[in-house]
C-alpha cells in the first residue's frame, strides 16, 4: 500500500553523523567477517527447495528454503522450487498456493519453478511421470533394479514387521526374460526395487556438516543372510510403486540430477536416507550433489518443535497473520537457527545475509527461543523507522502500520466513528506517526497497541488519582508543590498562546547568548518543541519572574521578546544562563550563587511536577515518548478534554 507522504528530513549534520556511523559499522562488520574463511563452493551453486503440499509451510521448512536460497545467491547461482506431490492421497487443496505466497512474502523468489518456468521443467513431480518410468527402465535393463511381484499379504505374521513390504520370493534372482514376461506381457502388478550393491554396507557417505555418514543398521529381513558381512541388511527399497508412480526417494534423485542440482540442504531427519540416495546415483552412474544436513528445531526441553509444545503457531501464515511477524524479522530469526554467524551483530537484512552466508552450520539440534524473534523484530522496526526519518518516504512502515490498524479495529470497532479518525486512512497515517514517535519499543502489533493504548482511546478509569502534593527532588533537595497549584498552572498553560515565538534554551557564553542549531525532523517533533518551549516559558515566568521582582534588575518585557533570534527546541531551559545574561544585559551584578541555586531548584521542581501531572492525566502515567510528542499526537482538543479544560477559539498548537 502506497503512503504518499514526504516528511522533513534530518539536518545535514545529523545525516552526516548517521552516515559516519554506518560506515564505521560496515567497516567493523567487514573486519569481523574477514577473520574466518567462508565455507563455500568454488563455483555457482544450484540449490532447490522441494516441499510436499501435504500441509502448510512451517518455520522448519522455511529455514531450509532460506539456507538454500542464501547459498545460491551468495555464489551467484540459482534457487529452484520443485513441488514433490507424488503422495496424491495426502495433498491439502490450498497448500501449494499458500506455499507460493509464503515464500514470496519472505522474500524467497525462486529463479526456476512453478509460475516462472525454466529449462528443466515441469517443476511439479506429478507432471514428470514419463521421465521416471524411463529412468526406472534404465535401471531394470542395467540390472541395478528388479521387478518384485510380491504382494504385501503374502508375508507371514511371524516375520519382522517391515517384511510386509519386503520381497519374500527372491524376485531379485529371477531371470530378466521371466521378469519381463510377467511384468510386460502378462501384466502382473509389480514394484521396482533397487538391487543393493555388494559394497553398499561398507561404504561411507560424505556430508558437509557431519562429515562421514554410515548406513544405519537395520534388522535383517526374512531370507536375508545373518552373516554380518552380507550385502543386504533390510528389505530392498521400492523405487516405483505398483501403480506406476515413483516413490519419494527415486523421484527426488532423478529430479535433482536432471535439474543439475549441485547442493542439497535439508533437515537432519533425512540423513538416514542419504546412503540410499548415494546408492541411486551410483546405480545410474551419476555424480551426486553435495549434501548438508542441518539440525532439528527443538524446544527448551530439547523435544522436537511441534504444535503442542511451541509458544507460537509454527506455520508461516499464522505467524504472519496472527502474530504480526514481519518477513525481515522471521528470515533473520531463522537464519540464526543452526548457522554459525560470523559477526557479533545478529541483526541482518536479506542483503546482509546473502553477503555473509556460508555453509558453516552447527552440529546437533537448535533450540528455538521466541524472545530472540521479538528482539529482532524490535530492531528491524527501529531500523525501518530510521530509514523513514532519513529518506522521508514512509512506505517501509506500511505493513507494520497496517498490522497495527487491524489490531486497533478489532479492539475498538467504533473508533472510525470518532472525531479523531474518520477513515481507515486517517488511522493508518496515525499508526505510522506513533511508530516514528516510539520506534524502539515495537515487538508485535498486539503488544505495541497495548503499550500505546492511551494514544488511541481514552479510559478515564485508568488515570491515577491526583496527590495532594507533588514531591520532586531538585538539586538534591525535596521540594513539595501543591497539586492544585500545578493543576491551575497546566490549565493556564493550555489557554495560553502556543503560537508565540518561545525561544529556548539559551546558552551563556561570555557576554553572548548563543542560539543552538537544532531542527526538528518530523511534524510532531516541531509541535513537541513548541509545547516544551511553552511549558518552560511558563515555568520561567513562575519562578524567575518572582525572583526578579524583588531584585534591582526588574523585568521590563517578557524574556521571550529579548531573544527573538533563538530557535525552537525541546531541550530544558538553563535558567542560570538566563539569570546571568539578564544581569549582563542590565549591566548589574549577577545573582549570587545561593540565589541562583534557589531559583534553579524551583524551576526544576516545577518542571518535574508539571510533566508528571501531564503524563498522569494524559497517558495514565505510562512510559512512552516525551509528553510533548504525546500531546502533539493526541492533538490540542483531545488534550484539553483529558485535562478538563475548555479549549479556546484560535488556540492550540
Amino acid at each position: 500500500m502506497a503512503i504518499p507522504w514526504a516528511v522533513r528530513t534530518k539536518t545535514h549534520a545529523s545525516v552526516a553523523q548517521d552516515a559516519n556511523w554506518r560506515a564505521f559499522s560496515t567497516s567493523r562488520a567487514t573486519r569481523e567477517s574477514a577473520r574466518r574463511v567462508p565455507k563455500l563452493p568454488e563455483t555457482p551453486a544450484r540449490t532447490r527447495f522441494a516441499p510436499s503440499p501435504t500441509g502448510y509451510l512451517h518455520i522448519g521448512g522455511l529455514r531450509t528454503a532460506l539456507f538454500s536460497y542464501l547459498l545460491a545467491k551468495r555464489t551467484g547461482g540459482q534457487f529452484l522450487l520443485r513441488i514433490e506431490d507424488t503422495d496424491q492421497k495426502r495433498l491439502v487443496p490450498d497448500a501449494e498456493k499458500r506455499l507460493y505466497e509464503d515464500l514470496q512474502w519472505a522474500g524467497l523468489q525462486w529463479d526456476e519453478g512453478p509460475q516462472v518456468g525454466g529449462p528443466y521443467g515441469p517443476y511439479r513431480q506429478s507432471e514428470r511421470n514419463h521421465g521416471y518410468r524411463k529412468h526406472a527402465t534404465e535401471l531394470l535393463e542395467s540390472g541395478a533394479a528388479y521387478r518384485c511381484f510380491c504382494a504385501p499379504q503374502q508375508a507371514g505374521q511371524a516375520q519382522a514387521a517391515y517384511v510386509s513390504s519386503g520381497c519374500n520370493q527372491d524376485c531379485a534372482s529371477m531371470s530378466a526374460e521371466h521378469s519381463l514376461d510377467r511384468g510386460e506381457e502378462k501384466r502382473e502388478p509389480f514394484t521396482v526395487r533397487l538391487k543393493p550393491s555388494p559394497k553398499a554396507k561398507k561404504r561411507e557417505y560424505r556430508d558437509l556438516v557431519y562429515g562421514k555418514i554410515v548406513p544405519l543398521k537395520r534388522s535383517p529381513a526374512t531370507g536375508v543372510s545373518d552373516d554380518p558381512d552380507s550385502a543386504v541388511d533390510a528389505a530392498d527399497i521400492i523405487l516405483v510403486k505398483s501403480d506406476g508412480t515413483p516413490t519419494y526417494h527415486f523421484a527426488n534423485v532423478v529430479d535433482d540430477h536432471l535439474m543439475k542440482i549441485t547442493h542439497v540442504i535439508r533437515g537432519v531427519e533425512w540423513m538416514a536416507s542419504t546412503p540410499l540416495h548415494y546408492d541411486l546415483y551410483r546405480a545410474f552412474g551419476w555424480s551426486p550433489p553435495e549434501f548438508a544436513h542441518v539440525g532439528l528445531l527443538v524446544d527448551e526441553n530439547k523435544a522436537k518443535l511441534s504444535k503442542r509444545n511451541a509458544d507460537l503457531a509454527l506455520d508461516v501464515r499464522s505467524m504472519r497473520e496472527e502474530h504480526g511477524v514481519l518477513p525481515e524479522s522471521l528470515v533473520n530469526f531463522l537464519a540464526l537457527l543452526g548457522w554459525s554467524n560470523p559477526l557479533q551483530n545478529d541483526v541482518y537484512t536479506m542483503d546482509g545475509l546473502v553477503k555473509h552466508f556460508d555453509l558453516k552450520f552447527t552440529k546437533g539440534n537448535t533450540m528455538v527461543r521466541t524472545e530472540k524473534l521479538w528482539y529482532l523484530q524490535k530492531q528491524h522496526v527501529a531500523r525501518l523507522c530510521e530509514e523513514v526519518r532519513q529518506t522521508g518516504n514512509k512506505e517501509p512502515l506500511a505493513l507494520v502500520a497496517a498490522q497495527m490498524s487491524w489490531v486497533i479495529l478489532a479492539r475498538w470497532p467504533a473508533i472510525l466513528q470518532s472525531e479523531r479518525f474518520k477513515t481507515g486512512l486517517d488511522l493508518l497515517y496515525f499508526c505510522v506517526d506513533v511508530l516514528l514517535a516510539d520506534s524502539k519499543s515495537y515487538q508485535n502489533p498486539k503488544q505495541y497497541v497495548e503499550r500505546n493504548r492511551y494514544l488511541i482511546e481514552f479510559d478515564a478509569s485508568q488515570v491515577p488519582p491526583t496527590p495532594e502534593q507533588y514531591h520532586c527532588t531538585a538539586l538534591d533537595q525535596d521540594v513539595a508543590l501543591d497539586a492544585d497549584s500545578v493543576r491551575a498552572f497546566v490549565e493556564g498553560l493550555l489557554v495560553s498562546d502556543f503560537q508565540r515565538p518561545f525561544h529556548v534554551p539559551v546558552d551563556y557564553q561570555g557576554d553572548l547568548v548563543a542560539k543552538q542549531d537544532r531542527e526538528p525532523s518530523l511534524w510532531f517533533d516541531e509541535t513537541s518543541a513548541k509545547i516544551h518551549a511553552s511549558i518552560q516559558h511558563q515555568v520561567l515566568m513562575e519562578t524567575v519572574t518572582e525572583a526578579l521582582a524583588g531584585s534591582d534588575l526588574g523585568l521590563e518585557q517578557p524574556l521571550s521578546a529579548q531573544y527573538e533570534d533563538l530557535p525552537f527546541t525541546d531541550q530544558l531551559l538553563p535558567v542560570e544562563a538566563v539569570l546571568r545574561s539578564i544581569a549582563i544585559a542590565k549591566d548589574s551584578p549577577a545573582f549570587s550563587g545561593e540565589e541562583t541555586q534557589a531559583v534553579l531548584r524551583q524551576q526544576k521542581a516545577w518542571s518535574i511536577a508539571v510533566m508528571r501531572h501531564l503524563r498522569e492525566r494524559v497517558s495514565y502515567g505510562l512510559p512512552g515518548p516525551s509528553i510533548g510528542v504525546v500531546m502533539a499526537l493526541l492533538g490540542y482538543k483531545e488534550c484539553c478534554k483529558r485535562l478538563g479544560v475548555e479549549p479556546k477559539d484560535k488556540k492550540g498548537w
